[in-house]
């Protein structure tokens, strides 16, 4: 079942799995085994934790159910979990028992230019700890939303001066029940903004708000497009995301490429397309970039997985103990090695 399908399934009760990850056409399977996030992550989490509890077929043929349509267990070990996110190395899920959120009727989006990135970042905790209660908090720098504007045909009203001014957008979604909540949320959003330093703030609706959305969903291909020669979606704590991002841009200078890129504002999720042509150099800037996010707390992916690109700087960046311990699980699980062989490990060491 794809998350399209599954939305339209949910919709005529009200109710919604709020988990989208940016491409509606994939699977609900594939969204638990790469514990997907997505821009709504910031108010309803990433796949684990709205997944319950899972029908999945072990590698020995084994069928297992695991949690189920209950709000708390606090028995034994939490297989759903060590399921979510194993980028399908553990089990194959059939079944999927999942939250659902209420939709609501009513819903806007802000955009603020800002004239400093730093007061990009600085706002974001604002926001988050206001009790605004964003569906969608995201950051997106001046290259990227120019990218996004000229391939997606965005129309969003921000006059010249503004646009070659600033240097990066914070966008802010908000949903309510009613109009007029929907219309105070919006009002405290934009004296929010106003006074954390933002040149101004646009207030989009209906179509115009779609269509930024989807176009900042689609900045993976709009990136790839522009010529990026690698993605990142690494993670790092809120409070980081300054540091990181300055500290990401001065490598990527040094090496003679560039990082630029949007991210999940509200969850430190920074995703930045790396343009560096020499393969040597872009593996060294990647495995810095890498190693920085780690430093300040994070981790090398916050959504995408890692898959067969990034397996290799997680094998020389990662605690070896907790690498060990996840061959054990690996073993366990799968003693012969045939569920996705090289992702997390080299296939031939299993």
């Amino acid at each position: 079942m794809t998350l399209t399908e599954l939305d339209t399934a949910t919709a005529g009760s009200g109710l919604g799995y709020m988990v989208h990850p940016g491409e509606l056409s994939s699977s609900v399977g594939g969204n638990v085994g790469t514990n997907a996030g997505g821009m709504r992550a910031v108010k309803y989490g990433i796949a684990r934790h709205n997944v319950l509890g899972l029908q999945a077929v072990l590698p020995t043929g084994e069928i297992i159910r695991t949690g189920g349509k209950i709000a708390k267990v606090s028995t034994g070990y939490d297989l759903t979990q060590l399921i979510v996110g194993s980028e399908g190395t553990l089990a194959l899920a059939t079944e999927v028992i999942v939250k659902l959120h209420p939709r609501f009727d009513h819903s806007a989006s802000v955009l603020a230019p800002f004239a400093d990135f730093d007061q990009v970042m600085a706002a974001v905790p604002k926001i988050v700890a206001s009790g605004l209660a964003p569906y969608i908090l995201e950051y997106i720098d001046n290259l990227t939303m120019a990218a996004l504007v000229h391939t997606q045909n965005l129309e969003l009203g921000i006059p010249d001066q503004v646009r070659d001014s600033c240097q990066a957008y914070l966008l802010v979604a908000v949903e309510n029940r009613t109009a007029d909540r929907l219309l105070e949320d919006v009002e405290t959003a934009g004296e929010m903004l106003a006074e954390m330093g933002a040149i101004d703030a646009y207030v989009l609706e209906g179509s115009s708000a779609r269509k930024l959305i989807e176009a900042r969903e689609k900045a993976f291909w709009a990136a790839k497009a522009a010529g990026a020669d690698d993605i990142i979606d690494t993670v790092v704590p809120r409070a980081s995301m300054p540091k990181f991002l300055s500290a990401a841009r001065a490598l990527a200078a040094a090496a003679g490429g560039a990082a630029i890129g949007c991210g999940h504002a509200g969850d430190g999720n920074v995703h930045l397309a790396i343009i560096c042509k020499e393969p040597t150099k872009k593996k060294q800037l990647m495995t810095d970039i890498f190693s920085l996010a780690m430093e300040l707390g994070g981790a090398i992916s916050g959504e995408h997985g890692l898959g067969h690109a990034k397996t290799p700087y997680f094998l020389q960046l990662e605690d070896p103990a907790k690498i060990a311990l996840m061959r054990r699980i690996k073993q366990s699980f799968d003693p012969a090695g045939i569920l996705n062989p090289g992702i997390l490990f080299p296939a031939e060491t299993m």
